[in-house]
């Protein structure tokens, strides 16, 4: 079967079938990367309702790691009549359903190496994705752990997308979320026809907050041991009367295999105790997507690598290890691993030396490379080797390679970790200024130190910038601020505020007086940078602003967004120049040749395009 997209006219050729529901099917398709859903009897409101979603697709928060974070519909497809059956959207890959990763038993069964950093991990980019859902006004209605998976970089995708409440931007009509399962459903949703009912996003939040327990304690809250008379009542009845181990009153007491709630960084713990207790009769009081965002921030922060167990975590604040606790008197360990050798005492400062061995043993659930991108990492029986040389050898099969190599690769391997287990949505890192002074650094210079750290911003550093002579630092950040900073002292000279959203690119004029800032709120702004005034707003990209850089004359700005345009504006004017369309996805990057005569962009289309500025 071949249909053609709406949106382009392209062919598709469905393939494969992969999978088939009560709606329709999903098929393979020609076009690689891509699958299609067809359904059974697309109705008119559907249409109506996928073109919304086509026309307004959510920030993709995970696009700079080349993840897709939800299987969004990409265009409608239609046949050689023109009826539209179906749409077009991105195969998700190499990820495994949400139960698999929370659920102790189930990971013990398919020997998966994943430790409780891993699963707050996962939960905060959760949270990241349902918020940049949450902004561009949708909600999602069924959350469940089917509709999540979950890839060994612990970064998840949403499935079922076209599933979610749609409200048609023009004209308020609502397309409803037709499902919802009764394990994840707020008190107030109980008992009634969702296919009828506009829901919220403070529902999506309840949900939220199940998904969350579910990965930092293994199972739903709204279970444990019953201590009223007879049976205990379905989980659905227990929701309804906010029955749950940390309500006021409630009949349901933790068991002996209850993880405490304690075990969690306070700020999590006061977002599970404000949901489930002061959100079940007052629903606005639920915290947000953002808000557990910022919770899980903080306890993924505070999380200590135990000193006996190789994959056990602890929040610092909790003060010991919960899991060897648990393992000592309980004799059950749902994070088991390898001991590690005696090591002599370490003092408070212990997370600031650099152990390489300890580095490779951490990146145990790190993404390895693309062939093995599509498995999570399995967990090694006590026989095997250290977690060191099983990712060497997974590297290199069957290579055999020195102890002095593999503490290296261990090192590596542990950056690789950092880098996608941590993504930029899920954590605060300090901005550093290096001071190499006014001097011409060498080629090859023998030793760089760390001069200074910088701190000022409330969230992460997107971006950094510095004046052609060495002595101002600007960056920008999650905060929604720009920051300048004089380089020698440290000290901040101005704070730029105007953005409403992540800056998340800068350009310098060559003569260092003017700087201009891309920001997830679309816009781009010019400032002075000697008394920090806003100069102009630019815009005209539909969304957000990925990639800005400025000509050598100082007189041109070019600007990539995830509108899939790149636009060319006058930077003493603001007017816009030219909008150069062509990529099919997001632009994240662009630059501008010395002479001002060629553009480049660059795309998660998986191109980079060349333009030849003509007249200059």
């Amino acid at each position: 079967m071949v249909f053609l997209t709406t949106s382009t006219g392209e062919s598709i050729a469905l393939e494969k079938e992969l999978s088939r529901g009560g709606e329709g099917a999903v098929w393979t398709t020609n076009r690689k990367g891509y699958v299609a859903k067809i359904y059974n009897s697309a109705t008119p409101e559907r249409i109506e309702k996928l073109e919304v979603m086509v026309a307004h697709p959510p920030h993709e928060p995970n696009a700079h790691l080349n993840h897709t974070s939800f299987a969004w519909p990409q265009s409608l497809l239609q046949d050689k009549y023109g009826r539209v059956l179906g749409f077009l959207m991105p195969e998700i890959e190499g990820g495994r359903e949400l139960i698999q990763i929370y659920n102790p038993q189930r990971r013990q069964r398919q020997k998966l190496e994943i430790d409780w950093r891993f699963l707050h991990v996962t939960a905060l980019n959760v949270a990241a994705i349902i918020q940049a859902i949450h902004a561009e006004g949708y909600v999602l209605g069924d959350i469940k752990p089917q509709n999540i998976l979950v890839n060994n970089r612990a970064l998840p995708s949403i499935i079922d997308t076209d599933s979610f409440q749609v409200r048609h931007p023009s004209t308020g009509n609502i397309h409803h979320c037709l499902v919802a399962s009764e394990d994840f459903t707020p008190v107030e949703l109980l008992g009634q026809d969702v296919s009828q009912v506009e829901q919220t996003q403070v529902q999506d939040c309840f949900r939220l907050a199940i998904i969350i327990h579910c990965l930092l304690f293994g199972d739903k809250p709204f279970k444990g041991k019953w201590i009223g008379t007879g049976d205990s009542p379905e989980p659905s009845e227990l929701i309804r009367r906010g029955f749950w181990c940390y309500a006021p009153n409630s009949l349901i007491q933790p068991s002996d295999l209850t993880i405490p709630l304690e075990v969690v960084h306070p700020e999590v713990k006061r977002c599970f105790l404000r949901c489930f207790n002061d959100g079940h009769t007052q629903p606005h009081l639920r915290p947000s997507a953002e808000e557990w965002m910022k919770a899980l921030r903080l306890a993924v922060k505070e999380l200590e690598e135990c000193d006996k167990v190789v994959s056990h975590y602890y929040s610092r604040i909790y003060g010991k290890c919960y899991w060897c606790d648990r393992a000592r008197h309980l004799g059950v360990d749902i994070f088991p691993g390898q001991a590690k050798p005696h090591q002599p005492s370490y003092t408070s400062s212990k997370s600031q030396v650099a152990n390489s061995s300890q580095a490779a043993s951490s990146a145990s659930s790190s993404s390895l490379n693309s062939s093995q991108s599509a498995q999570p990492v399995n967990q090694a029986s006590k026989n095997q080797n250290s977690p060191s040389e099983r990712l060497v050898k997974w590297v290199i099969p069957g290579t055999s390679i020195s102890l002095f190599i593999l503490v290296i690769l261990g090192f590596y391997l542990n950056q690789i970790y950092v880098d996608s287990v941590q993504p930029p949505a899920i954590s605060t890192r300090e901005e550093t200024a290096e001071d190499f002074s006014q001097e011409t650094v060498s080629t090859h210079p023998k030793d760089i130190t760390l001069d200074r750290t910088i701190k000022g911003h409330s969230d992460w550093v997107d971006a950094v910038a510095m004046s052609p002579d060495g002595q101002t630092i600007v960056s920008g950040s999650l905060d929604n601020t720009i920051k300048v900073w004089n380089l020698d002292t440290g000290e901040l000279l101005h704070t730029l505020e105007g953005h409403s959203d992540w800056v998340f690119s800068f350009a310098m004029s060559p003569d260092g007086q003017t700087i201009v800032s891309g920001s997830r709120d679309n816009t781009i702004k010019v400032w002075n940078l000697d008394t920090g005034e806003l100069l102009h707003t630019l815009e005209g990209h539909s969304y957000s602003v990925n990639s800005v850089a400025m000509s050598s004359d100082g007189q041109t700005i070019v600007s990539g967004s995830d509108d899939h345009t790149i636009k060319v504006w006058n930077l003493d004017t603001g007017e816009l120049l030219h909008t150069l369309e062509g990529h099919s996805d997001s632009v994240n990057s662009v630059a501008i040749s010395p002479n001002g005569r060629t553009i480049v962009s660059g795309s998660k289309d998986e191109t980079v395009k060349v333009w030849q500025v003509q007249g200059k």
